[in-house]
């Protein structure tokens, strides 16, 4: 029997499925970019996997755990490939671990690489029907509808975890709350997570660094930001090197742009500024309505990225949803100041203006050249333009060098 094909989200559940119903023996190869992993089937079980990655490896899983140390491992790799053996075998000869420690983690170890391939939402499989050669091969014995439901479980939670820690891109530190390490209560997994965060490592680096799998991380890191350890680097970078689908640049600086409206009227508006905000959606063309209709400059800066980026996955259609959020956050700031100057005069919203201009003038300096950079600008410029126009303000009503002074 020999299957091939492209799979996407848990349709690869599906072909572990197929071949434990089958009783299939031979090796099933997984692949993503530069990525492969593989697994090997015996009359419908699971005996074995492999993969590419270090962090899935054997002798990695060890190393982070304490159960060997750096120099041992290395010294056992090295007489591997001299002589061919498995790691595994050489570490139990050696007595570095016992037998039982290396059944455990070669368990693990199936059990990572599984777990870590159930997460991939897209890629390429292949199977083939093969006789296994298991001599010398310590193996274990796993049930992939057992995988199956936890690996399902993990999805459904990570989804959740998520909404706290939208991007794998976001960078965290330390939040200085906590005066002493002992105050601090975390086990030796969370100990190794929190050494990794400092300020400069993102999420995905982090998950690189410490070896352990995506679904483990992000739960030790929604524990110790839940608890006011660590906390979210305030840092944007627009550029266009990002990951398409990675909108928290283009977010933070038009939430800064709206933050900077709403702090020039909440005295004159009082509470009636928060819902100005809302109001304004009403007129935003019906594509847009959808993508705002959860945003609010006041809510959690990942709400936010939640509920936007959810609904630009959605938007099959968009061929760019980068500048398609740009154009919508544009027509959405255009209706909140003429909301505003409808409610309180041209003259407030020259002062409304300046402070946008000052938003701008920090993007113009501190980002790098590109095109979400210049749309951005641009967008606005002819927002402040328009806005400014059809206030009718009086030459004498106009701060000269003012408005327009970012852009002469």
């Amino acid at each position: 029997m020999n299957l091939q094909g492209d799979f996407e989200g848990l349709n690869l559940a599906s072909i572990l499925q197929l071949l434990c119903n089958d009783q299939k023996t031979g090796v099933l190869t997984v692949t993503r970019d530069a990525e492969e992993s593989r697994v090997f089937f015996e009359q419908g079980t699971i005996i074995y996997a492999s993969a590419s990655l270090k962090e899935a490896r054997l002798g990695f899983l060890m190393r982070n755990d304490g159960v060997i140390s750096v120099q041992q491992l290395q010294k056992c790799l090295a007489h591997a490939k001299e002589e061919k053996m498995h790691l595994g075998k050489i570490l139990v000869d050696k007595g570095y671990i016992s037998l039982d420690t290396l059944k455990k983690y070669n368990t693990k170890q199936v059990e990572t690489i599984l777990y870590n391939l159930l997460f991939w939402k897209q890629g390429r499989f292949e199977y083939k029907d093969a006789k296994l050669n298991l001599t010398g091969m310590i193996v274990t014995q796993l049930n992939p509808m057992k995988l199956i439901l936890e690996a399902s479980r993990r999805i459904d939670e990570l989804s959740v975890l998520k909404k706290s820690i939208p991007s794998d891109k976001l960078v965290f530190k330390m939040s200085g709350k906590v005066q002493s390490k002992d105050e601090i209560k975390l086990n030796a997994n969370e100990w190794r997570i929190l050494s990794l965060i400092d300020g400069t490592r993102t999420v995905r680096q982090i998950i690189t660094q410490s070896g352990y799998d995506e679904f483990a991380v992000y739960k030790i890191f929604f524990s110790v930001v839940s608890s006011g350890l660590i906390e979210q680097k305030e840092e944007i970078q627009l550029d266009d090197q990002g990951e398409e689908n990675d909108y928290s640049a283009i977010l933070t600086v038009f939430t800064d742009i709206l933050q900077s409206i709403k702090k020039n009227i909440d005295e004159e508006l009082g509470d009636r500024s928060y819902s100005l905000f809302e109001e304004s959606k009403t007129g935003l063309a019906i594509e847009f309505k959808d993508m705002f209709r959860d945003y609010h400059p006041d809510n959690h800066k990942n709400s936010n990225l939640q509920s936007i980026t959810s609904v630009l996955e959605q938007m099959e259609y968009i061929e760019d949803p980068k500048e398609f959020l740009i154009t919508g956050f544009a027509q959405y700031c255009t209706r909140v100041l003429q909301t505003v100057g409808e409610l309180l005069g041209s003259h407030p919203l020259i002062k409304i203006l300046a402070s946008i201009e000052k938003v701008l003038g920090y993007v113009k300096k501190y980002q790098a050249g590109s095109k979400e950079k210049n749309k951005i600008v641009n967008d606005m410029k002819n927002v402040i333009i328009k806005v400014h126009s059809e206030s009718k303000m009086d030459k004498k009503g106009r701060s000269k060098g003012s408005i327009f002074s970012l852009f002469s």
